[in-house]
């Protein structure tokens, strides 16, 4: 019985080094383990902070983007109706030429135009407004041959003689002057 005795303490003296053994490893794959899943969230959380960052970045992008398309539809909006109200203008202005109001209206564009005029001069008017003009000169007392060569909703353009100088008082240029100075003015109110 002694070498019974004797297997059996070296069996179970094998056993508890292989469940001590078993026990290590299990402690070596548990500490393994808790290593890899850190690292494994270390890694997770780098991944999704440059993420957050790529996507933020486009975001900004996309936000920028989207603005920069709002200031342009929002500019060509006003452009729109700024040009819209110089054309409503020129509209009224060409209807203008058949109110009453309207001889009076050109006896004060030609006298604004021939204001410091010295000599001969021409006043280029519309043919519809050819009547009017010399008409218009004669109450002035101004000697100026009256030249209908121009195509004009309103208005004259007075030049002298030699053509050296030249006032256009018709409505397409003060409306043109308008447009030229108020335009900022009107694309501001529009806000």
């Amino acid at each position: 019985m002694a070498i019974e005795d004797i297997f059996r303490a070296l069996d179970e003296q094998a056993d508890a080094e292989c469940s001590e053994l078993v026990r290590a490893a299990e402690g070596q794959a548990e500490a393994i383990l808790a290593e890899a899943t850190a690292a494994a969230d270390r890694i997770r959380q780098q991944r999704l902070q440059v993420t957050g960052e790529i996507v933020g970045q486009k975001a900004g992008k996309a936000l920028n983007a989207a603005k920069l398309d709002n200031r342009k539809q929002l500019a060509a909006v006003r452009e729109r109706v700024v040009q819209q109200v110089f054309k409503d203008a020129a509209t009224k202005l060409a209807a203008m030429r058949e109110t009453k109001e309207y001889q009076d209206v050109f006896a004060s564009l030609a006298k604004e135009a021939l204001g410091g005029v010295d000599g001969e001069c021409a006043m280029r008017v519309d043919p519809a407004d050819a009547g009017l003009a010399e008409q218009v000169a004669k109450n002035l007392g101004i000697g100026c041959e009256v030249v209908a060569d121009i195509e004009a909703t309103g208005g004259l353009v007075v030049s002298s003689q030699n053509d050296r100088v030249s006032r256009s008082n018709t409505f397409e240029s003060r409306l043109a002057k308008a447009q030229k100075f108020t335009y900022a003015r009107v694309s501001e109110i529009l806000g």
